[in-house]
C-alpha cells in the first residue's frame, strides 16, 4: 500500500491526533496556552512524528483535511475546559500550517468557526506558517489573512 493510501486510511480512522505542548508564563508559572503538535497514532499504536508523513500529506493535498480535523479535535478537547470554567482566562493555541492552507476556503472557514465556538473570545488561535519554502502571497491569500485577523486569529 502506498503512503498516500496509508495517510488517507489514517485520516478516515482518525489516527492523526493533537499533542498539546504546554506554554507557561515564566513569571506567574500559569499555563497560558499550548503549541499543537500533530502525531500519527497508527492502529498498531506506533506513534509517528511529522517527518514521517508531512511531505506526502502536503504534496497530495491531504494536509488540508488533516489540519481541519486537527482543529476539530482541539475544540473537542478544549471547549469543555472553558464551559466548565477550568480555563477562564485568555488562552492561546498555536498550530503550524503550510502556507498553501491560506488559499483554501474550507480551512479559512474552519479557523473562523473554531474561534466562534469558544465563549467570550477567550481562545486565541495562532497560525504559525512553516518556513520550508519561500512564500509569495497571492491577492486571495492576502485577503484571507485579513479575514482571519478580523476574527482575532494571529498569523
Amino acid at each position: 500500500m502506498n503512503s498516500q493510501v496509508n495517510i488517507l486510511q489514517g485520516i478516515m480512522e482518525k489516527q492523526f491526533i493533537p499533542y498539546i505542548q504546554p506554554v507557561v508564563d515564566a513569571e506567574t508559572e500559569r499555563l497560558i496556552g499550548g503549541e499543537v503538535l500533530m502525531r500519527w497514532r497508527k492502529s498498531d499504536k506506533e506513534i509517528l512524528t511529522p517527518e514521517k508523513f508531512l511531505q506526502e500529506a502536503e504534496c497530495t493535498g491531504l494536509i488540508i483535511r488533516m489540519t481541519c480535523d486537527l482543529l476539530e479535535d482541539i475544540m473537542d478537547k478544549m471547549l469543555p475546559l472553558f464551559i466548565n470554567k477550568k480555563i477562564c482566562y485568555k488562552f492561546h493555541i498555536a498550530i503550524n500550517i503550510n502556507p498553501g492552507l491560506l488559499n483554501n476556503s474550507a480551512f479559512i472557514s474552519k479557523c473562523i468557526n473554531f474561534m466562534n465556538g469558544f465563549p467570550e473570545k477567550k481562545m486565541i488561535l495562532i497560525l504559525e506558517i512553516t518556513e520550508r519554502e519561500k512564500v509569495l502571497y497571492s491577492k486571495n491569500e492576502e485577503e484571507n489573512i485579513k479575514r482571519l485577523r478580523a476574527h482575532g486569529i494571529k498569523i
